[in-house]
């Protein structure tokens, strides 16, 4: 260094040679050399320890992260009926597929699937530990949704949940699905497995807490399992994590393996491989050239049932009571303790019985529902839900009993059976309006407090004390509240009706009601048709009218049109041809009886009938009179029926006829004769009726009655 600084001195004093220039050049380029590797060496150190330091944290940090969920793996939510149909309660979409498809059959928490030695473990898990709601009003048994409190804290909106969501319901644990959500208010299934959904088993008061059971799932990708490099960046193993429905997550990246290793159990062993994200000259690196590390940390699994205790011996139920007038919907349920194992083994304490399982069900050997009381040996079973499913009509119920230990499940005691005996009480305060406006008696109830009813079967009757008839089944059942149920039987006729109502079970109809009753009346008459017609042809005529405005098909007037009432019409003589057309016609064809006139009246349910409407067919018809015999008078032997016929046309024929006797032809036409012989008839009043027609085919008529008396 002096040397160079003499140098610079005399490059200053006297200028510097070519030579003196290069070896300047040279000693800068050595200097600049040395400080540049010294600066690389030192990079390269730097980065070493940089990604020692991160691969130190991604293990710790990894191993932690797998570990707090272990640890809450399966608290509160290890059911039976939860792990026993694991299949039925979460949907596909929840559980991974790759790089191992999770086999539901273990029903155990957790599910590890097993990569084998050399490839990494998966492992899921059902974690419920976390607050995330609570009921803003109670829900009772057998009901299948429940209201979430927005005020509650935690509560983030009802997209916190989501259909196929799993939830626990209150500290005593009850596992349901989510099947619908509509604003705060969630549908729910406690036993997927059944079609349809399932209400409660247990009642719950307001602010009852409501926990989500999240499923998450854990594994790492690596160039083993994910050759193609779809999953995971090639070169940097990663650890995963998939929760419930969503897509796999980054955990942890340089993450080669991950191992569960039972460990007396309940204790695992949990064991993480992670390796430095590049390649490098570590002084403890692997042949390939990355520094490795594995870290193996204990846990012990929350609600592990130990499999070292035998399971318990079965109970036995020793009474069975209830579905009777005092407890018409709840079997209460007793048994034995079990207090030895399946081997009559007395149970140590920490084999001891912690809970039961009553499962009950409408057949046997199947056990559809199911209540978990704890650790007592009664309890009580509201089977509303069963009673008002239409698809069980049996009346017999199947009630058995297991005992749960840290050994698991025990067998199930021999079925018991009980029978519903219990009909329904008697519908009250039945009352019976009639509104004349109308033509209907609207009937009210109040509620029957049976919790299993149905249906109210409404009977009526115009008989005070019957027969009745059916006449309605109202379904619309609301059960646990207090209503008033309404009835409007409409369209009656005029008559004064009788009725009562039955509530009915499914399998029993009960008591009457009371018995109550009013009248349907109305002196209104309705309106008569218009644009009245008619066309004769031979002996029969076509009458065509417009439907009266008081008809129910057009929705006018009070809607009481019961039919019309056809007639013939002759010397201001009014003959009912026909009662039967309804009162949707508005054409009739008849038999015109020889009438040539005709009219129409419309007649209500309550038989009140319009004015007549008419319609002639001649406006000026003939004219006929009898002259003799008189009107009243007695007459024996040969009678000379005489009479007078005039019209504007000229007359076509006159003839008569005696009651319902054929017609005869007369002599004469303006003036008439017609010989009589009455010797053989019996003794008695007759009809004699003449009519006149004329070219016009107009006719008219009269009659008038005589007495025929021959001998004393």
């Amino acid at each position: 260094m002096l040397r160079y600084f003499r140098l610079i001195l005399r490059l200053e004093a006297d200028g510097f040679t070519l030579v003196e220039i290069m070896i300047t050049v040279a000693i800068l380029l050595l200097a600049l050399s040395a400080a540049f590797g010294v600066m690389i060496s030192q990079q390269k150190t730097f980065k070493a320890g940089n990604e020692l330091i991160e691969m130190s944290q991604n293990t710790r940090a990894s191993v932690d992260i797998l570990l707090r969920e272990l640890r809450l793996s399966g608290y509160k939510a290890l059911e039976p009926d939860f792990l026993g149909y694991l299949s039925a309660w979460i949907s596909s979409e929840y559980l991974p597929a790759y790089p191992y498809s999770v086999d539901l059959s273990a029903q155990s928490c957790p599910i590890v699937t097993d990569g084998g030695e050399t490839s990494p473990d998966m492992i899921t898990l059902f974690i419920a530990d976390l607050k995330a709601n609570t009921l803003a009003a109670g829900a009772t048994s057998g009901s299948t949704t429940i209201t979430l409190d927005p005020n509650a804290q935690g509560y983030a909106g009802s997209d916190k949940f989501r259909i196929n969501d799993i939830i626990r319901i209150g500290d005593h644990t009850e596992i349901a699905k989510v099947s619908g959500v509509s604003g705060n208010t969630l549908t729910i299934d406690t036993n997927p497995a059944v079609t349809g959904n399932q209400g409660l088993a247990n009642s719950y008061s307001a602010q009852e807490l409501v926990r989500e059971i999240n499923i998450v799932s854990y594994t790492v990708i690596n160039e083993e399992n994910d050759s193609s490099c779809q999953y995971h960046t090639q070169g940097h193993p990663v650890l995963k994590r998939k929760y419930n429905e969503g897509d796999y997550m980054d955990v942890a990246e340089d993450v080669e393996d991950m191992q569960i290793i039972p460990h007396a159990p309940p204790r695992y062993k949990l064991q993480l491989t992670t390796r430095t994200s590049s390649q490098g000259n570590y002084a403890e690196g692997d042949s390939d050239g990355y520094r490795r590390t594995e870290l193996t940390a204990d846990f012990r699994m929350r609600n592990y049932i130990k499999s070292s205790c035998l399971s318990a011996e079965s109970p036995s139920i020793t009474s069975l009571s209830g579905l009777d007038a005092s407890d018409p919907c709840v079997i209460h349920v007793s048994w034995t303790a079990s207090t030895a194992d399946i081997q009559g083994d007395n149970l140590s304490t920490d084999c001891a019985v912690t809970d039961y399982v009553v499962t009950y069900a409408p057949t046997p050997d199947t056990r559809f529902y199911t209540a978990y009381p704890g650790n007592t040996t009664s309890c009580n079973l509201n089977i509303s839900e069963i009673l008002r499913d239409a698809n069980y009509s049996t009346n017999i119920y199947y009630v058995s009993v297991a005992a749960v230990n840290a050994g698991g499940l025990s067998a199930y005691s021999a079925e018991q059976t009980i029978s519903d005996t219990h009909q329904p009480d008697a519908v009250t305060n039945l009352t019976a309006t009639a509104s004349t406006s109308s033509h209907s008696i609207t009937l009210s109830w109040t509620d029957n407090p049976d919790c299993d009813v149905v249906a109210y079967r409404v009977y009526r009757s115009t008989i005070s004390g019957g027969p009745y008839s059916q006449i309605f089944s109202d379904p619309n059942v609301e059960i646990g509240i207090t209503k008033t149920y309404t009835y409007e039987d409409i369209d009656l006729p005029c008559d004064t009706y009788y009725y009562i109502v039955k509530a009915f079970d499914l399998r029993f109809e009960g008591d009457s009601s009371l018995e109550v009753y009013d009248t349907v009346f109305d002196s209104n008459s309705p309106a008569g048709p218009s644009s009245f017609s008619f066309t004769p042809s031979g002996t029969a005529v076509t009458l065509n009218w417009t439907i009266s405005i008081d008809d129910p098909f057009d929705g006018w007037g009070d809607n009481d049109v019961a039919g019309y009432y056809i007639y013939g019409l002759s010397g201001g003589i009014e003959v009912l041809l026909d009662s039967t057309t309804s009162a949707g016609q508005n054409s009739r064809t008849i038999d015109s009886l020889g009438y040539t006139d005709f009219g129409i009246k419309t007649v209500d349910i309550c038989s009140n009938t319009s004015s007549m409407i008419t319609q002639m067919s001649c406006p000026t018809p003939p004219a006929i009179t009898i002259s003799s015999p008189s009107a009243g008078s007695t007459v024996a032997g040969i009678v000379t029926i005489n009479g007078y016929a005039n019209s504007y046309n000229p007359l076509v024929r006159v003839i008569v006829w005696i009651n319902t006797d054929p017609w005869k032809q007369v002599t004469g036409d303006y003036n008439w004769s017609y010989s009589w012989d009455t010797s053989g008839l019996v003794n008695g009043t007759y009809t004699i009726t003449a009519e006149v027609l004329d070219n016009a085919n107009c006719s008219g008529r009269t009659s008038l009655d005589v007495v025929v008396q021959n001998g004393p």
